[in-house]
């Protein structure tokens, strides 16, 4: 008899775009985002007001442990996206979160989540990173 593998969380899957077309198109779980959020130190309404989601309609998928519809799915794996990428570079959650939290003046002087609301600011938000990791002074 086979083991059955387990399916990757979604963080894990994150940077493959194939993956998480499919994901997306399902919904992704809330469950799975919840996770996420606790790793990454957001609250259930700092990450209901990042996925643009009222936070009350979020705490009643979490309790009922459903999925998020298409446009909030976009909206948590382009956050998980950049969150990801941005811990590449900062290495650890907490680095990570001071930094998302910090007024970047690339950014014009807003924050890397609040600029990341959209999805020409993640790209801008990812140009940052880029930036920083290749040594280019902000």
């Amino acid at each position: 008899m086979k083991a059955s593998k387990a399916k990757p969380t979604i963080y894990e899957q994150v940077h493959d775009n194939h993956a998480m077309v499919q994901r997306v198109e399902e919904g992704l779980p809330v469950m799975d985002v919840v996770k996420f959020s606790k790793q990454a130190g957001f609250t259930n309404d700092e990450l209901a007001k990042l996925i643009n989601i009222p936070a009350r309609t979020y705490a009643r998928r979490v309790a009922d442990k459903s999925r998020l519809k298409v446009a909030e799915s976009e909206r948590a794996a382009r956050l998980m996206r950049i969150y990801a990428r941005a811990k590449e570079l900062f290495v650890t959650d907490e680095n990570t979160r001071g930094w998302f939290h910090a007024k970047i003046l690339a950014l014009g002087g807003r924050t890397p989540l609040d600029y990341a609301q959209t999805e020409p600011g993640a790209r801008e938000v990812e140009n940052v990173i880029g930036r920083i990791e290749h040594g280019i002074v902000m």
